[in-house]
């Protein structure tokens, strides 16, 4: 069994985007938030499903209908989510 660990700037990268997505249509942001949430629960429910990715040090689960990834390390039986990324940044922050 794995246990979720949320790193604080995933929980400012999710916010940041669920204040955007509310700015741009009410209720967006939560369509968001319900995504993301459910794309970290397949991260902690399988995390070996997520190939290994940027120098093998991270994977990532795509978040349905946004583009998004949720960038997360294996640490033992913990997932660390170290990010909820926009898919136009740049992948290099994470070698």
């Amino acid at each position: 069994m794995y246990q979720l660990l949320v790193l604080s700037q995933a929980v400012k990268d999710v916010q940041t985007s669920v204040d955007w997505y509310n700015e741009q249509l009410e209720g967006l942001g939560n369509r968001f938030l319900f995504e993301v949430s459910k794309a970290m629960k397949k991260a902690e429910s399988n995390p070996l499903y997520y190939q290994e990715r940027y120098s093998k040090k991270f994977r990532y689960v795509i978040v349905a209908d946004f583009p998004f990834v949720i960038v997360f390390k294996l640490k033992g039986n913990l997932v660390v989510i170290n990010a909820v990324f926009h898919t136009r940044r740049n992948p290099k922050k994470f070698k």
